[in-house]
């Protein structure tokens, strides 16, 4: 049986911010919407800091939105409620068994944000996050759109194949990642055309690639650049049995590379 091939992300960011109507989110309406990657860092640690990703709405000075957190063993999504005024912004995110408060100032050209902030246990006793305090950052992620120009590096054929393509960004509707749509296309490569379909939080990129019938023929996971015009990342595309090209049999994997 065919097998269709489901998205499933989890990743890092925060709000939303812009100064350029190009760096919204699609269906965004105040500066502070889009889509946000967000660093934690706990005050005197040199530990990895935390992460949370998704989109922020702004209607007026109310913030709403979706973001993953990432704490172990307690990550989750969460909704958003807080309230900018002016530069000044606050706001709270309650995943699942942990509630974290972050408050902080807007940068110039709002696209970067700062502050401090604390996570509360309210359920999850194996958090290794509460209580805690620190101090985060927040950099807005321009929107994927565009014609794709790239390559493959192939661990099994031990060559580079061209890629070309599109790719857009539709939007979150408030929740914690949105869609990516488009097509891509190999130069001599064990397939010619595949849909994509994926999704982006923060900076988290996952892809499915899928042929005309909507089966599955391969994964791409990676990491988009702040300004959007790069993905980069690993794929493996599945074994594609007997009748395929030499070297596509039993599949391959290696690492892509996608420039807007």
């Amino acid at each position: 049986m065919p097998r269709r091939l489901i998205v499933l992300l989890a990743l890092p960011l925060l709000l939303s911010a812009c100064g350029d109507s190009s760096k919204k989110d699609p269906m965004s309406s105040g500066p502070l919407s889009g889509n946000w990657q967000m660093s934690l860092q706990k005050a005197d640690s040199t530990l990895t800091p935390k992460t949370q990703s998704g989109f922020l709405t702004q209607s007026g000075e109310t913030i709403g939105g979706s973001l993953m957190f990432t704490d172990v063993p307690c990550s989750g999504i969460g909704s958003v409620n807080g309230t900018v005024s002016g530069s000044n912004v606050s706001f709270v995110v309650a995943p699942t068994g942990v509630t974290v408060n972050l408050t902080g100032t807007v940068g110039s050209g709002e696209s970067s944000m700062s502050g401090n902030y604390t996570i509360l246990s309210n359920g999850c006793s194996g958090s290794q996050s509460s209580p805690q305090t620190g101090t985060w950052t927040a950099s807005l992620v321009t929107p994927l759109k565009g014609n794709i120009q790239g390559s493959l590096a192939s661990n099994v054929h031990n060559t580079s194949y061209a890629l070309t393509g599109s790719i857009s960004q539709g939007s979150s509707a408030g929740t914690s990642n949105a869609p990516l749509t488009g097509t891509l296309t190999a130069t001599g490569y064990c397939f010619s055309t595949v849909n994509i379909v994926g999704a982006i939080s923060g900076t988290a990129v996952a892809i499915n690639l899928v042929d005309a019938g909507g089966v599955e023929v391969g994964q791409v996971n990676g990491t988009a650049s702040l300004d959007g015009t790069s993905v980069t990342g690993t794929y493996q595309v599945l074994g594609l049995g007997k009748g395929a090209a030499p070297g596509c049999v039993d599949g391959d994997s290696g690492t892509m590379t996608l420039n807007l």
